[in-house]
Order: C-alpha cells, then sequence, then structure tokens
C-alpha cells in the first residue's frame, strides 16, 4: 500500500506543480479534470446513502464555477449557481417523486464541494506572488497528511474520532499540525514574501483545517458504506480521497490572504 502511494506521488505530484507553475488555462484544465472525477465520485456515494443526485446538473454546475473562477468573474459564479439551482428545480418538477428536494439539495452541494472549493487553487495562482501561495498550501496539505500518517502509525495511542475514522490518533492529529507548521516556517523563512508569523499561523490553520476535511470525507464515505471513494488513483483510492483536505484548506488560505494579506 504504502509503495503504490509513494509511485502514485511520484506520478501526480509533477503533473500538478507543472500545471501550477503554467497557471491559467493549463491549471484550470487540470482542477476541471480533477472536479469532473471528484462530482462523478460523489454522486456515486450519493447514490449509496439512497440520495440521487442529478449527475448532469452537477456536473453542469462544476464546469460552470470552474469557468467562471479562471474568468476572475464573481457574476458568472452567481449565474452559474443559479443555472444550477434552476435547472435542478425545473428537474425535480418533471420527474417528481423520483427526485426530492433532498436530491436537489445534493445536486447543488456536490459541484459547490468538488468543484468551487477546489478552484480556489485557481484564485490562489491569481494572487500575486501566485504560484508561491499555491505550493504553500499544498506543501502544507500534503505534509500534514504525511506527519499524521507517519506519527499516528508510530506513536498513536488516543483515539481521535473513533467513529468516524477507528485509524487517526490524537498523536497523529498534533503530528500533522506540527508537521504543516514547520513546512510553513522553512517556506517562510526561505523565501520571506510575507512575515513570518503569518506562515506559521497558515500553517496551523491548514493542519486543522485539512483533517477536518479529511474526517468530513470519512463521514461522507462511512454513511455511504464504502472504504474509499474510488479505485482511480492506486493507493490512495479515488480523487475525493486524494484531495479531501485541499477542498477546504485551498479556500482557508485564499481568504487568510484576501483579508490579512492582499487586503
Amino acid at each position: 500500500m504504502l509503495l503504490y502511494r509513494v509511485l502514485s506521488a511520484l506520478v501526480g505530484i509533477p503533473v500538478i506543480l507543472l500545471s501550477v507553475w503554467y497557471g491559467g488555462l493549463p491549471l484550470s484544465v487540470v482542477i476541471l479534470i480533477i472536479a469532473v472525477v471528484g462530482i462523478i465520485e460523489m454522486c456515486r456515494l450519493w447514490n449509496r446513502m439512497d440520495i440521487h443526485a442529478w449527475l448532469p446538473g452537477a456536473l453542469a454546475g462544476g464546469f460552470g464555477f470552474i469557468i467562471s473562477t479562471y474568468y476572475e468573474d464573481r457574476y458568472l459564479f452567481e449565474f452559474a449557481l443559479f443555472l444550477t439551482l434552476a435547472a435542478g428545480i425545473i428537474y425535480l418538477i418533471s420527474v417528481y417523486p423520483s427526485f426530492t428536494f433532498t436530491d436537489l439539495s445534493a445536486t447543488v452541494f456536490t459541484p459547490i464541494y468538488a468543484g468551487w472549493f477546489l478552484a480556489h487553487i485557481i484564485y490562489l495562482r491569481q494572487l500575486p506572488d501566485g504560484f508561491h501561495f499555491v505550493f504553500l498550501v499544498l506543501a502544507a496539505t500534503w505534509c500534514t497528511d504525511t506527519f499524521a500518517y507517519f506519527v499516528g502509525i508510530n506513536i498513536g495511542r488516543h483515539k481521535l474520532a473513533p467513529v468516524l475514522s477507528p485509524n487517526k490518533s490524537v498523536e497523529g492529529a498534533l503530528g500533522g499540525v506540527a508537521g504543516s507548521v514547520a513546512v510553513s516556517l522553512v517556506i517562510g523563512i526561505i523565501t520571506h514574501r510575507i512575515p513570518v508569523i503569518h506562515y506559521i499561523v497558515l500553517g496551523l490553520l491548514t493542519g486543522i483545517i485539512g483533517q477536518v476535511g479529511d474526517l468530513l470525507e470519512s463521514a461522507v464515505k462511512r454513511s455511504a458504506g464504502v472504504k474509499d471513494s474510488g479505485r482511480l488513483i492506486p493507493g490512495h483510492g479515488g480523487m475525493l480521497d486524494r484531495f479531501d483536505s485541499l477542498y477546504l484548506t485551498a479556500p482557508m488560505v485564499y481568504y487568510y490572504i484576501r483579508l490579512f494579506i492582499t487586503n
């Protein structure tokens, strides 16, 4: 399992970093692909919970959110959200009761979570020093996962969330936060792009929020009765499994930067 995780990372990480380096359309295409696969996986998870999200509507919403992010157009995003909801309402009226308000809620939530949240990577890249900030959130998020995994395996004793994720420990969670703060601080000391205190805060927030995102994904999978969201990535499961932390850390870092650094 560990070998598969390492090999997948050796292939996937360079592709992600190269697209982030170029930014613009290449990055948006990569994010769109990840979003589409994530939306499909999430709709399958909903189905296992007897919630029948409307896949075409969710995919259309995901496309709209990514496109609006690429063009940095807030009104285009709002229009995409309105169209997703309006199309879902029309579909509900057309096929009710086989499609319910619960199904409609899942249809709208899915592209927001698996599409728009992840699209904050594009927002970050569009900022001044955008590559630096995207690299920061990627490094801190991945280090959170890595440190939490290895610390938990070696010294984990106290269960963090025994019902949601029995293998996660308090020690592993603290190790994940420490790893995130450490890598953020190292990046800050080397680059000096913003005051060092911001790197410490961002590392702390990323370490905490990243693990919240991981536990959220665990809750969804447990509700669906599955171990992984998919089998696309050897050693990692599905796209949602691989990027579950990033769905929340990318928006958090973006809004922190906009509120406290670039504003």
